[in-house]
């Protein structure tokens, strides 16, 4: 039976009302009559998920907002107060998970300060997030925004390396390169990987004598060296820490449709689990790892959607080079490689995305 509509608005609309009062007690008696009209709407949830909060019921409100966050289907800022009540509560693990559950909607919806702005709360509650981490070297490096995206790649090589996978490491220092290839903080990162910290303190004692009569340069607050040099007394830490947690379409398709066919199947790329990790980290052969490859994806797409044709294009030629095949991405270059005159080229694309019978018809009317 539906519910009344004019009964649950009116509750609803008195339910906030006593929660600006602060009168949660008779918030709480009136909006479970909002509720009992309507028990999938997702905002009474969220006014009771206040007056619970305001009665310092924690356990409650986090279940309010767990509810409004379901039946709203995701809707992120109930995400964000799910995770803020569960970071209250000392729940940290699974306030990250929310987190970075918040942070791929708005990545999925082109809010990418969003999504950075989770993932960066994520990272902070469980510094270990390898999924936050990788985000954001992605992210950061489809922005161009070089030091963040080292001091991310750098991250996740620190984390590699405490669980012994250090080739993995290596590669993710050696994706930091190709960012920033005169950045020598990456290159004492590798050091350190390679030969521990003992190399590291070596180095260093052997700078201090040369440098033993200069004044000391002023470092720069927050610089990557600091995270560099603190890695060496982590790294241990963490892997004792590590042996102590183990021990205990079938019609013809328009050529815009399927562009646009195209464009969903890259962006989906992106947001592809990959599990063998020895090609999510590109130690698997000579091409990029897929933390590079998801970074080149989402510049082409976005330089794409500004006419940039010219740097989309050499976009997703690095991405294709360092190993992406798949017929979105060749479809995709073939119709830019029309658009701008490469013809040759086009064809050569084309045909590998021909190999995909969603893309064949429309690859025939290209070429037509």
């Amino acid at each position: 039976m539906a519910g009344n509509r004019s009964q649950y608005q009116e509750a609803l609309k008195l339910g906030k009302t006593y929660n600006a009062q602060k009168e949660w007690k008779k918030a709480i008696g009136v909006i479970r009559i909002a509720i009992r009209e309507f028990p999938t709407e997702p905002d009474p949830y969220d006014v009771l998920g206040k007056a619970c909060t305001g009665l310092k019921q924690w356990d409650k409100a986090l279940e309010c907002y767990k509810l409004a966050a379901r039946y709203s289907r995701g809707d992120i800022s109930y995400l964000n107060k799910v995770a803020d009540m569960q970071e209250r509560l000392g729940q940290l693990d699974e306030a990250g998970r929310t987190y970075m559950a918040a942070g791929e909607l708005q990545l999925r919806n082109n809010d990418l300060d969003g999504a950075i702005s989770n993932w960066q709360r994520a990272v902070r509650l469980e510094p270990s997030l390898l999924s936050a981490h990788r985000r954001l070297a992605s992210v950061f490096q489809r922005r161009n925004n070089a030091k963040a995206a080292v001091r991310e790649y750098l991250a996740i090589a620190r984390i590699l390396e405490m669980r012994g996978e250090k080739q993995k490491a290596l590669q993710m220092c050696r994706a930091a390169m190709r960012i920033d290839p005169d950045n020598e903080d990456i290159l004492t990162a590798m050091e350190l990987i390679r030969h521990g910290e003992e190399a590291l303190r070596e180095e260093e004692e052997e700078i201090e004598e040369e440098t033993a009569v200069a004044e000391p340069e002023p470092a720069e607050e927050g610089s990557l060296v600091d995270t560099i040099r603190q890695m060496a007394a982590v790294f241990e830490a963490e892997r004792q820490q590590s042996l102590k947690a183990k021990a205990g379409t079938g019609g013809k398709a328009p050529l815009d449709g399927t562009r646009r066919l195209a464009q969903e199947q890259l962006a989906e790329e992106i947001f592809r689990d990959e599990e063998d990790e020895d090609l999510l980290y590109g130690t698997g052969g000579s091409g990029l790892s897929k933390l590079e490859r998801d970074a080149l994806i989402g510049q082409g797409i976005d330089l794409q959607s500004r006419g940039q044709l010219g740097e989309a294009i050499d976009c997703y030629e690095k991405a294709i080079k360092g190993g992406l095949n798949i017929a979105a991405a060749h479809f995709t270059i073939g119709l830019l490689y029309l658009e701008t005159g490469r013809t040759d080229d086009a064809k050569q694309s084309l045909m590998l995305a021909a190999k995909d019978a969603a893309y064949r018809e429309a690859v025939e009317t290209a070429l037509a």
